[in-house]
């Protein structure tokens, strides 16, 4: 059987302890970029939604899907027709950081 650590012993297993974690700090979360709606989202609405949502289509004038706002006010109602995942990903990563103050 092991001696148990008493007094002194124990005090400087602590140290070590805390000294170890001081030292290797986690890894900071990877940095995300913000989604950009003229070069991410746009070319996703164009492929799927052209030409009724953008200039001179029949549901511009009520639904412009060239301008960020219609997209946000949408928001996951935009599914509808933008069914592959990774569509739906960039979709929703866009919509999440117009929820979040700005820093």
């Amino acid at each position: 059987m092991k001696p148990m650590l008493l007094g002194a012993d124990l005090v400087v297993a602590l140290l070590i302890l805390a000294f170890s974690l001081l030292v290797s700090p986690p890894p900071p979360p990877p940095e995300t970029r913000p989604v950009d709606f003229q070069t991410q989202i746009r070319p996703i609405l164009e492929k799927r939604c052209q030409p009724c949502h953008f200039p001179g289509g029949k549901m511009y004038a009520r639904m412009p899907f060239d301008q960020p706002q219609t997209i946000h006010s949408l928001g996951e109602k935009m599914f509808t027709r933008i069914k592959e995942p990774k569509e739906q990903a960039l979709l929703r990563a866009f919509l999440a950081q117009a929820a979040q103050p700005e820093s």
